[in-house]
């Protein structure tokens, strides 16, 4: 047996997740398997959602034969692994801890039985990133169309999802929050906003409000109860640029948006990789929405297009992917367009609802 069978079996739903506990004897659901990462590099699944101890959970999944190859493979040096939320191993020989946090583990050697057995010669190979790397080329020009279509598609999806409750300053708040989490820690972020109401800003002093983080359970901070230097200095950071952009003189929030850099000076947000997620994941939506507020026929598409094409394109797995095919994006919009194609239609096999796919597969 090896660990990529346990990963085709969890891809392949031939498990009986109804059944599933952790090592723990809590009951866990399992909501969304996430997304197979075949790129070589990160948490074997992506995008994945559980629900245990009566909370909902969106990370990653990782799989191991053993628990201590956790260890062995340096995942607890490697911040891409931050984010796991579940670890699914075909023995549990050892507890393994995120930041002093205990991982969520499934073991699965006791579910591998009649039909649940891993089937005889059940080992694929791994797919490439892209089913049509090696045709790519033929289809430039519909790759060009799929990249206008997916970037609004983006744009609307992530814009609802932001504002779905409310259009006003909560969500820009939450957003903005969010981006200052990063990949790794957006969800913790998220729910800071949701502990420290916006008007507390306004309301306590930033080292009663630093008190209230430090005393919560959030799992970010070590077992004695003092925050890890780096994320410590990011919630600082988070705290004074809320405090600029919300309440710090009568301007605007869309002239506040229109003047970041003062806003990163201020709140000491010096990180070029931060600067830029703040602008494409908070700021990008933020355009959309006093767009709209102009107009009701509005939809922002076109103000968060330019703001998007003016931003320098991000660099990480997901552009460096697309380069290795020869797709090199030249702006935030490009690199954005070519992260939805990826993770809304070429992880999900959707090649039939895709450009370029309807133009490789024809007769």
């Amino acid at each position: 047996m090896i660990e990529h069978q346990l990963q085709q079996l969890w891809q392949d739903k031939r498990l009986p997740f109804h059944l599933f506990r952790l090592t723990n004897g809590k009951p866990v659901s399992i909501i969304q398997t996430g997304a197979w990462n075949l790129a070589g590099s990160g948490p074997d699944f992506q995008m994945a959602e559980i629900h245990y101890d009566n909370l909902t959970w969106f990370g990653s999944v990782e799989f191991h034969l053993k628990s201590s190859d956790w260890y062995k493979h340096q995942h607890h040096q490697d911040q891409s692994y931050e984010n796991v939320i579940l670890h699914v191993v075909h023995e549990h020989d050892q507890e393994i801890f995120i930041r002093e946090s205990l991982v969520p583990t499934i073991e699965l050697k006791n579910y591998l039985k009649g039909e649940f057995s891993i089937p005889t010669l059940y080992s694929r190979q791994k797919a490439a990133d892209f089913i049509c790397t090696k045709r790519l080329h033929e289809a430039l020009p519909e790759h060009q169309r799929m990249q206008q279509l997916a970037i609004k598609q983006r744009l609307n999806r992530k814009f609802n999802q932001a504002f779905a409750h409310s259009k006003g300053a909560e969500s820009i708040y939450r957003i903005i929050s969010a981006a200052f989490g990063t990949k790794t820690n957006s969800l913790s972020f998220e729910i800071l906003a949701q502990q420290i109401p916006l008007d507390w800003h306004q309301a306590k002093s930033e080292s009663e409000l630093l008190f209230i983080i430090q005393s919560n359970t959030q799992g970010w901070k070590s077992k004695n109860m003092i925050l890890h230097p780096k994320m410590y200095k990011r919630i600082l950071s988070w705290l004074r640029f809320v405090q600029w952009y919300f309440f710090e003189g009568n301007h605007s929030y869309m002239e506040r948006a229109q003047n970041l850099n003062e806003g990163f000076k201020i709140s000491g947000v010096i990180g070029e990789i931060l600067q830029k997620n703040i602008r494409i994941n908070a700021m990008t939506y933020i355009e959309m929405f006093h767009e709209q507020s102009k107009s009701k026929r509005a939809s922002g598409l076109v103000k968060a297009m330019k703001y998007l094409q003016a931003i320098p394109s991000e660099n990480n797995r997901n552009t460096r992917m697309w380069e290795k095919i020869g797709i090199q994006a030249k702006n935030a919009l490009e690199s954005q367009a070519n992260l939805e194609i990826y993770q809304q239609f070429c992880t999900k096999k959707k090649c039939l609802h895709c450009c370029i796919g309807q133009q490789l597969l024809k007769p």
